[in-house]
């Protein structure tokens, strides 16, 4: 698998684990951050309050986007 997950194996990872109603994209960054975009708010905060989560064996640490976050 690598050191970063694959875009098809985080979004299969995303539809197992959180189950979202609506929507999501996924876009993989240089750095490793995976940002999801949500459709539904719903699934959003339901994620933002749940957790902790894991992928594979490593956490997860999650915020939200925020307006000055670059990804380089």
């Amino acid at each position: 698998m690598g050191i970063w997950p694959m875009e098809k194996a985080l979004y299969t990872w995303i539809k197992d684990t959180w189950k979202p109603k609506g929507e999501r994209n996924i876009h993989l960054g240089s750095k490793g951050f995976p940002i999801v975009v949500f459709t539904n708010l719903e699934d959003k905060d339901r994620i933002f309050e749940g957790g902790p989560y894991f992928y594979v064996a490593a956490s997860l640490y999650m915020q939200p986007w925020m307006m000055n976050f670059f990804l380089e």
